[in-house]
C-alpha cells in the first residue's frame, strides 16, 4: 500500500512539474507600464504621432512607458497601445500638470484582483498600486513605488 501511494505521489508530481514546464510562455507586456531607457524605447509597434508626447518615466527604476493624454479615452485610443481588457486611466502625478496614461489598479479595473498582485502582474514586477498624488484628479494607479 505504501509502495502504491509512493508511486501515485511520484507520478502526480511529475505530470505537474511537466504541466508547468509545457504552459503557454506569458504574453508580451503591454506597451504603456513597459521598462524603457528612453522615449524611443516605448511603443515600438504604434506611430508615436497617433499618441500625443511619449515619454518615459525616467525617475522611476527601470523606466515606465506613456504617453500624454485629456481623458481616459485618450489611452489605449490606437491599436497595439495596450494588453486588451487591462484598464487605463490620464491623470497627473504629484506636483505635475501633464496628465499621462497609466495602468488602473481601482477597483473597477481590477474586479475583485489583489491591487498589488494585479499590478505586478499588469505593469511589471517593480509596480505597485498607489494613489496618482495628482490633487482632485488623483486615480490609483500601477506604478513604481
Amino acid at each position: 500500500m505504501r509502495r502504491a501511494r509512493l508511486r501515485w505521489l511520484t507520478s502526480t508530481l511529475t505530470a505537474a512539474i511537466l504541466g508547468l514546464a509545457c504552459e503557454e510562455p506569458p504574453p508580451a507586456q503591454q506597451p504603456t507600464g513597459a521598462l524603457c531607457a528612453k522615449a524611443a524605447d516605448c511603443y515600438r509597434e504604434v506611430e508615436h504621432a497617433l499618441l500625443g508626447t511619449v515619454f518615459c518615466e525616467t525617475q522611476f527604476e527601470d523606466g515606465y512607458c506613456t504617453h500624454t493624454c485629456e481623458t481616459d479615452e485618450d489611452c489605449c485610443a490606437v491599436e497595439g497601445e495596450c494588453m486588451p481588457g487591462i484598464g487605463h486611466v490620464c491623470t497627473p502625478l504629484t506636483n505635475d500638470q501633464t496628465k499621462r496614461c497609466w495602468v488602473s489598479c481601482e477597483d473597477d479595473a481590477r474586479l475583485d484582483a489583489d491591487p498589488m498582485a494585479y499590478c505586478f502582474t499588469h505593469a511589471g514586477p517593480g509596480a505597485v498600486c498607489r494613489s496618482s498624488g495628482g490633487g482632485s484628479e488623483s486615480r490609483n494607479i500601477c506604478a513604481p513605488p
